[in-house]
């Protein structure tokens, strides 16, 4: 092969290189773009004002209904204040208020899902994070009110321990775009099916393998937006089920509190993703002992020694 035919090829492939990167920019683009005009074909910024102003009354049990399913088209909007103050405040609102059908509850369980299924919603990732934020109030109907079949709530378990899994987007809160947070908006999802008494403790265990995928990210990041905290809340739940005996729940946090791949907690400090480690590790260690120091109750006090002899291993 001669030298022009070589840089013509190399010249073909780089020139091919730069068109896929340019297609997928810009499909993340359009996703973003579609993301939002769902949102403004179905509300104005002022009707969406209008609902908060009005303190999300709505008198007709039909406009109730219609309106929040279709807020959920609003869960990726740019604007934090829609995100947070609008659609996950109105839809709070309504469901811990007894105030949509059973029908309409059901339809967003599924729509939520649906969304935490897909590979990504839109290029600012707003979506998902806040898709399970509004499905851990749709998860806590069902706890009070049970609508979910025995396979509908293990697709939901499904859904969002794999969800919970594969989130590799850390970042949780901005001045200017708001809050993402995917770990502990998922946590949220684990603290509310801990709480219903048709789990088992198969499912369960699940939800603690899960848990155990994020307390320690496997890319190179320092929980400091209250993640840990988060975290411990679910896992303090579960335990306190009652399902799991003394010596599962210590075998579970040594597994947690385990230095590897390093040899000791001592030999991380030479090592950026060990610090990593150690700080994840230990912000959700001491988070579960704050958290449950005070209580009084037994399935807590038998894993405060645990803890204790964890801190001193951590520092």
């Amino acid at each position: 092969m001669n030298m022009q035919s070589s840089a013509v090829k190399s010249n073909y492939a780089g020139n091919k290189m730069k068109k896929i990167t340019i297609a997928f920019i810009a499909s993340l683009a359009i996703s973003s773009v579609v993301n939002a005009s769902q949102c403004t074909d179905n509300f104005s910024q002022g009707a969406l004002q209008t609902l908060k102003q009005d303190k999300f009354v709505i008198k007709s049990s039909e406009q109730r209904n219609q309106t929040a399913e279709k807020l959920l088209l609003c869960l990726g909007h740019q604007d934090p204040k829609v995100r947070d103050d609008i659609v996950y405040a109105a839809t709070s609102e309504w469901l811990r208020g007894n105030l949509l059908a059973p029908a309409t509850v059901k339809k967003m369980f599924n729509s939520l899902l649906d969304i935490l299924l897909q590979a990504s919603q839109d290029s600012h990732n707003f979506t998902q994070p806040f898709a399970a934020l509004v499905l851990s109030e749709v998860l806590r109907v069902d706890r009070i009110n049970p609508y979910l079949t025995d396979d509908e709530l293990q697709k939901a378990i499904n859904v969002t321990t794999s969800y919970m899994g594969n989130i590799t987007d850390y970042r949780g809160f901005d001045d200017t775009q708001g809050w993402r947070h995917a770990v502990a908006h998922t946590a949220d999802v684990f603290l509310q099916l801990s709480l219903n008494k048709k789990l088992s403790k198969v499912q369960l265990d699940q939800l603690l393998d899960a848990l155990k995928s994020q307390v320690s990210p496997q890319s190179l990041h320092f929980y400091v937006f209250g993640e840990p905290k988060r975290l411990a809340m679910a896992f303090i739940y579960i335990v306190l089920r009652g399902e799991h005996t003394q010596q599962q729940l210590l075998n579970y946090l040594d597994r947690v509190a385990s230095p590897a791949p390093f040899t000791d907690w001592q030999s991380v400090y030479g090592d950026q993703k060990g610090l990593a480690k150690l700080h994840n590790t230990r912000s959700f260690i001491y988070s579960i002992f704050a958290i449950s120091a005070q209580s009084d109750n037994p399935l807590l006090q038998a894993i405060k020694p645990k803890l204790v002899e964890l801190i001193g291993q951590l520092g």
